[in-house]
């Protein structure tokens, strides 16, 4: 299958989310499945550009040769990349979950490309209201998706979800298209609730999300107009907003990377430029969110006016999601 995400024209036999319409490309990836590979927690061989472990385990390494880039899921799978980085191949390991590898390749190794491509990169999901685009930026189990899903059933287009690409970040950011679909996780999942009949709930994904997939189309290149740190908080009772400023705005958007453990001096001063000049340019905030389950009513249009009222250019949302 051919689909265009992220900014990227993507040929490949691992199923990927797809995209109506025309999306412009500045570049290529050519996605093959390889042969298995026998299990290892070593590194791969060449310079580590790229490493992530907790005290029990190694989670994922990157590294580069003169053959091109391995970006190792150890225990899962591996991505070997050429050198121009068109040219992937994945190589799943023996006995582990095909469909976790699928994941990996539609989210992780998309922003892995991004990264070494030179875009900007955040761990944020974004929205549509009207001509503008809001993105919510956390870690995971933070409440990117969520909020997402809370926007969409007001009647948003989802733009992405867990990875966004941000071109021209100065004056005149712009969000790129993404994923299609949301990953919700337990207690959230009771949000497709609010899609009526027709629902886009879409099972479960090989991870154990409950997959949503809004069908409202959103446009590529949408102006950035908000980015938005979720605090959720059980004990809260109303929604706080407040805008973050200055040099504390690109650090609350760079203490989130989407893949962690970057060792390439390129790779961080890139992104830390780009960051720095998007929170310079488009308004930060935190939000602290009443959180559910249940989720208030109406709590996405609540955000969407507190965001105004601090001067986001945002539309306020219809109030109902409306199918494509």
């Amino acid at each position: 299958m051919t689909t265009t995400l992220y900014g990227l024209s993507i040929d490949s036999d691992v199923p990927m989310p797809s995209r109506t319409g025309t999306v412009a490309a500045d570049g290529r990836v050519r996605l093959r499945r390889g042969a298995d590979r026998s299990h290892t927690f070593d590194d791969p061989p060449g310079q580590v550009l790229l490493h992530y472990a907790s005290p029990e385990r190694p989670w994922y390494t990157a590294t580069r040769t003169a053959d091109g880039y391995v970006l190792r899921f150890h225990g899962t799978c591996d991505f070997v990349l050429g050198p121009n980085l068109e040219d992937v191949s994945w190589h799943v390991v023996e006995g582990a979950d095909t469909g976790v590898a699928r994941v990996l390749a539609s989210g992780a190794l998309m922003a892995f490309q991004l990264y070494l491509r030179g875009h900007v990169v955040l761990h944020a999901s974004a929205v549509q209201l009207g001509g503008a685009a809001v993105g919510f930026v956390g870690r995971s189990g933070m409440g990117k998706s969520t909020m997402a899903a809370l926007l969409c059933a007001e009647g948003g287009a989802l733009v992405t979800d867990d990875v966004l690409r941000v071109d021209d970040p100065g004056s005149n950011a712009v969000a790129r298209l993404g994923a299609t679909e949301l990953r919700l996780r337990k207690g959230a999942d009771t949000l497709t609730e609010r899609f009526g009949a027709d629902s886009p709930h879409q099972g479960r994904s090989a991870d154990g999300r409950d997959l949503l997939a809004p069908g409202r189309p959103a446009d590529d290149g949408v102006p950035l107009r908000a980015l938005v740190v979720p605090l959720p908080r059980r004990d809260a009772d109303e929604l706080q907003v407040d805008q973050v400023r200055g040099a504390d705005a690109a650090f609350a958007l760079m203490q989130f990377p989407r893949l962690l453990g970057w060792q390439d001096p390129q790779v961080t001063a890139a992104q830390f430029a780009g960051v720095s000049t998007l929170a310079a340019n488009v308004p930060v905030f935190t939000a602290q969110v009443p959180w559910g389950p249940p989720f208030r009513e109406r709590l996405g249009a609540e955000l969407v006016a507190a965001l105004g009222d601090q001067g986001a250019a945002l539309d306020q949302p219809s109030g109902k999601y409306a199918p494509a």
